[in-house]
């Protein structure tokens, strides 16, 4: 079974958001897998069609049509990014929280409540020294991806606005990485979407870590998805402000 994820327009287009398909036989690649869904008809024949207006990415990478997929695998299909959303942002500089802040509050006077998370860089981190953190990643890819947890935390909760701002380059410890800034009418509605965003934030978007510690260099991307895998369950409303009440 391969795992799909669909993005944007192209979620709305097709009607969901995910699902799982078992591989036919002789079909080893993306241009196999494409070839498998299109043959379902409409709406998947029209939109999956042109290469152009398609954007396929398999287990967090890239992919041509010759890319290879196995059981197991993560395919995510999403449209070609249109343009720089200043709300939602990936970066090398640091980030100004209280100006984010601002922004995001402001001509709005139904906000009544802002929660804001601020990660920073672990000066130790699984018993070892932390010198640098490395991270990179595909901008389309991840543009797309931080879209998609702004859009899903819109649906659950009543939010006026988000913003996620994610650092990326080389940072060293006590950095600040990523802010998530969320405003609603109630404390609860962005107390909640807050969170939702941060786990999701860090168990979908496809950045990729390298950790140089005093023991030496480590990729930590893949731990990281796997410890913060249950961040994909949905969050229902309450579970997780009651201890704000």
């Amino acid at each position: 079974m391969v795992q799909i994820l669909y993005f944007a327009q192209l979620r709305e287009r097709l009607g969901m958001t995910r699902e799982q398909l078992a591989l036919a036989s002789g079909v080893h690649d993306v241009r196999g897998l494409v070839a498998t869904l299109r043959q379902r008809g409409a709406p998947w024949a029209d939109t999956l069609r042109d290469a152009a207006q398609v954007r396929i990415a398999v287990n967090c990478t890239m992919a041509s049509a010759e890319t290879a997929v196995a059981d197991g695998d993560e395919v995510a299909f999403f449209p070609p990014m249109t343009g720089a959303d200043p709300m939602l942002r990936v970066q090398h500089g640091a980030f100004d929280a209280g100006a984010e802040m601002e922004r995001l509050r402001a001509g709005n006077p139904k906000v009544g409540a802002i929660a804001c998370f601020v990660g920073l860089v672990r000066e130790i981190n699984d018993g070892a020294e932390v010198k640098m953190l490395t991270l990179e990643h595909n901008p389309a890819m991840t543009e797309g991806a931080i879209r998609e947890i702004v859009e899903q935390a819109k649906t659950r909760w009543d939010i006026f606005d988000a913003t996620v701002i994610h650092r990326v380059g080389a940072l060293r410890p006590s950095d600040p990485i990523v802010l998530v800034i969320v405003a609603a009418g109630h404390r609860r509605d962005a107390f909640e979407a807050c969170v939702f965003i941060m786990d999701y934030l860090k168990a979908r978007a496809p950045f990729r870590t390298r950790e140089q510690t005093t023991e030496g260099e480590r990729w930590i991307e893949a731990r990281a998805r796997r410890s913060s895998r249950r961040a994909l369950d949905p969050i229902g409303p309450g579970r997780i402000v009651a201890a704000f009440r």
